[in-house]
């Protein structure tokens, strides 16, 4: 072969390479939760052919969990679909008659640590005062522009527990409850450590706030975006093309030809024209540092490193046969003695933060305990002996003098936090955070200038719909149409 020759067979691969980068591009996406299938299945929908996802767990879904449990579906992760008027999830869900509003309107009923019941007028009582402050909330938010929410409520409580003779004398009590609900809401560590501007900046979607998945579960949600349901002649090839057990550790995006490598911890390799991050605030701020190269730029480091990400547990009971009111929902109110007592017990301290049970929709078998703050991340701690008999304990000292209580046969319950692929539950924003800063926004920017190389998607990638599914696949949409539109630039060129 002559130079000539050579010449115009290096020319005509480095055509063919440039066609196949501009016709075909390869996309990794890093994570097979919510935003990551919805970003393979828009991609697939829109003609791409060379789209993987890396999944490090052994499972789709991410923190959309859907599992077997007796006989019924149960949700480890996501459970309800809040909202109904732009909500993605409700959107694309409520048509095909997979979702089911509230059939009757729950009762809210308090147990204290003594087994008795408060009395309704005081119930309904705190009701109007929750009301109240939740109207209180839109006006602190806005004259205390990065002040802690927990201000507002400690303030307000304290307060009313002035005017309300009956609560003084288990004023740490109710604080208490409310408190774990607040740090429910927020998935944070304290009331103290959300800031105003999350409650601000969030899009409180209108409709019904707990719609349920029948007797199916969130799950069901990435059977329809992937278009296995209902009509699996259509399914997008998502499933077939990630990639399970698969735990990345080096995005190395330093190459000259623009190509990105991944690399996970069994020595596998691959390479792509773009890569989509949809790991969790938890997980990135815990290995971003080791885990690109070059490192990210500083003002990326620096919004990882500022947003808070948070743990709620959930505990699932099952019994031979309800005992309990399907219709009700129990909030308990610990004594300012028992309280005191969880707080010597090492091991029986994380029940400080377990302040409600509820029934779940359709599955009259199960309870479901709710546990928040730093308690969900010290139950986790415990094995599933130990949080099964605290929590027959705690049913017994509550519910044991009104309600025929009988033992569960068994549990299930989340371990977020400790699962090193997820390191918790949602994100959050600290009132030490510069309110002028958007960082959701910077968590969603791109690396790679007028060709970005790596994107990011995930709930705390969304200014308005964080710590919600139909938040994240919205991040996921919003990733793959990013690559799409870059695409469709290119091939004009």
């Amino acid at each position: 072969m002559n130079k000539e020759q050579e010449y115009k067979l290096r020319k005509e691969k480095k055509k063919n390479e440039n066609f196949e980068t501009k016709s075909k591009p390869s996309v990794i996406i890093l994570g097979a939760g919510a935003s990551g299938i919805a970003a393979a299945s828009r991609l697939f929908e829109n003609g791409f052919e060379n789209v993987k996802i890396l999944e490090a767990e052994n499972r789709i879904g991410g923190r959309v969990f859907t599992t077997k449990f007796g006989e019924y579906l149960v949700d480890i992760g996501g459970q309800w679909v809040n909202g109904e008027v732009g909500n993605l999830v409700f959107e694309l869900a409520w048509p095909l008659g997979l979702l089911q509003k509230e059939k009757t309107e729950s009762t809210e009923e308090i147990l204290n640590s003594s087994g008795d019941a408060v009395e309704k007028s005081e119930i309904n009582s705190l009701t109007q005062f929750h009301k109240n402050l939740e109207n209180n909330l839109e006006k602190f938010a806005t004259n205390n522009e990065n002040e802690s929410l927990g201000v507002l409520y400690k303030n307000e409580l304290d307060k009313y527990i002035e005017a309300q003779p009956k609560w003084k004398e288990n004023k740490k009590g109710l604080i208490n409850s409310y408190k774990m609900l607040t740090t429910l809401m927020y998935s944070s560590e304290s009331w103290d450590d959300v800031s105003t501007v999350d409650f601000r900046e969030f899009d409180n979607i209108p409709g019904d706030y707990f719609i349920n998945w029948k007797e199916r579960g969130y799950s069901a949600i990435l059977d329809v975006i992937m278009k296995r349901y209902p009509k699996p002649e259509e399914e997008l090839p998502v499933i077939r093309n990630t990639k399970l057990n698969s735990e990345v550790s080096l995005i190395d995006y330093s190459n000259r030809n623009g190509k990105v490598i991944v690399k996970t911890t069994n020595g596998d390799e691959y390479s792509a024209d773009y890569v989509i991050v949809t790991f969790s605030i938890g997980v990135l701020k815990e290995v971003h540092k080791s885990l690109f190269k070059p490192p990210l730029p500083e003002e990326k480091q620096k919004a990882i490193e500022s947003m808070n990400y948070g743990n709620v547990a959930k505990i699932l009971l099952i019994f031979d046969e309800p005992w309990w009111s399907l219709n009700s929902q129990y909030f308990l109110l610990w004594k300012e003695k028992d309280l005191e007592i969880l707080d010597k017990d090492n091991e029986r301290s994380w029940l400080q933060g377990l302040f409600a049970f509820f029934p779940v929709e359709n599955k009259p078998k199960l309870l479901s305990g709710w546990v928040s703050g730093k308690h969900s991340r010290d139950v986790e701690k415990l094995t599933d002996e130990q949080v099964k008999n605290h929590c027959n304990e705690v049913l017994e000292k509550f519910f044991g003098k009104i309600y025929n209580v009988t033992k569960p046969t068994g549990m299930m319950r989340s371990m977020w936090h400790s699962n090193k692929h997820f390191r918790g539950t949602n994100s959050y924003r600290s009132p030490n955070i510069d309110h002028k800063i958007p960082i959701r926004i910077k968590l969603s920017e791109p690396i790679g200038g007028k060709k970005p190389v790596i994107l990011f998607a995930g709930e705390a990638t969304n200014p308005q719909r964080f710590s919600a599914v139909h938040g994240a696949i919205e991040t996921g949409y919003r990733e793959a149409d990013r690559i799409i539109k870059l695409h469709r630039k290119i091939e004009m060129n």
